[in-house]
């Protein structure tokens, strides 16, 4: 059976239990669902369900398509969005899912595959890395952050427009390291949900890597988030070993994965 909502507030408050059964995960459609304010074959909320399982899709421009749920309904679910000509495109779901959906589509004609594979970390106790090279960003310090955002989107293979007037609004949860004149390395962090705060766009110059600034900043900003009783959790990249080594020095541990799944046009 398939339910369709009339905007993102109606889906949310539906389906806010089953969803926190991952908190982390939660948060995307927390997020993306007050945004949704009435749906088309463009911007949808969906759920497949029967008695034991359920499904739900929440897609809001710009943003991924949100999948959530049992592998179970992927081809009630899929059916029901093709037969109805809604669009599909990149996809973001945990990977368990994820490699469900794009097997299904794969076997349908469609070209899908696992654009960008992300371990979700989390570290609960302080590291033994703080630096006072470490300092919060200032309105003066924006250009140039918005320059290695640029950068570190581009590295990462992102697709997402850097808006500068979010990192302004948000220029305070930066925290940089200078040398020579500029940032060198950066991280921010943000609330994620009521448990944990996110960190997010590590990033250092190519020219600095390889010389432990990064784990200065990352360290730095772990402290202070476990200092003010949250945990502190990331993103990794599953291809990015240095990145995985690092933040596992730090005492951050794998909790489940999740990625980005692009997909193609029917090609039958």
């Amino acid at each position: 059976m398939i339910k369709i909502y009339k905007n993102g507030d109606e889906f949310y408050n539906d389906n806010r239990e089953f969803l926190l059964t991952n908190k982390y995960t939660e948060a995307f459609y927390r997020f993306d669902a007050p945004l949704l304010l009435e749906v088309n074959d463009k911007e949808y909320a969906l759920k497949a369900h029967d008695e034991k399982h359920t499904l739900l899709v929440l897609k809001k421009e710009p943003f991924n398509l949100l999948l959530f749920g049992d592998k179970e309904l992927i081809g009630e679910l899929f059916n029901f969005i093709f037969e109805n000509k809604y669009e599909v495109k990149d996809y973001l779901c945990p990977t368990e899912l994820g490699d469900e959906i794009a097997l299904f589509l794969n076997k349908h004609g469609y070209d899908s595959h696992l654009q960008l594979g992300m371990d979700f970390m989390e570290a609960k106790e302080r590291c033994d890395v703080c630096s006072n090279e470490v300092e919060a960003a200032t309105e003066d310090d924006v250009n140039e952050i918005y320059e290695c955002t640029c950068q570190f989107a581009k590295d990462c293979g992102l697709t997402d427009k850097i808006d500068i007037d979010k990192i302004i609004a948000k220029i305070h949860d930066f925290r940089i390291i200078r040398k020579d004149g500029k940032i060198v390395s950066m991280a921010k962090a943000h609330i994620w949900t009521d448990l944990d705060k996110k960190i997010s766009y590590v990033f250092t110059r190519q020219e600095y890597r390889g010389q432990g600034y990064a784990r200065k900043v990352v360290g730095t900003v772990l402290n202070e988030i476990i200092d003010s009783g949250y945990i502190a959790t990331l993103n990794v990249d599953q291809k990015n070993p240095i990145s995985n080594r690092l933040y596992a020095s730090l005492g951050f541990k794998k909790i489940f994965s999740q990625g980005v799944y692009a997909l193609g046009e029917n090609i039958k």
